[in-house]
């Protein structure tokens, strides 16, 4: 399986009426290996403050996550490992590490 079928098939597959609104694979050098169509362009400063993140966990929460112009409040995740970001009710960013 490739990483375009894994976004299409499995992330953006509908579950009873609900879906994901975006997804993408992401290598830590900001180079897009899968995406669906309604992905958002990201900065590249937004990618690495991204990937400092998750070797020094903590960094975006003065600040906020931010992705593609967008301004998220980071809740906890787990730490080096899963980021998550709030923007309004049922609105959220996920992004693993793995």
């Amino acid at each position: 399986m490739s990483w375009q079928s894994y976004i299409d098939d499995q992330l953006m597959y509908d579950v009873d009426g609900h879906h994901l609104q975006a997804a993408a694979i992401i290598g830590n050098d900001g180079a897009v290996w899968a995406q669906s169509p309604a992905f958002p362009k990201f900065k590249p400063e937004e990618m690495s403050a991204i990937m400092k993140d998750f070797d020094e966990p903590g960094s975006l929460a003065p600040t906020g996550l931010h992705l593609a112009g967008s301004k998220y409040m980071v809740i906890q995740g787990e730490s080096g490992a899963v980021i998550r970001g709030k923007k309004a009710v049922n609105f959220f960013q996920q992004i693993n590490k793995t």
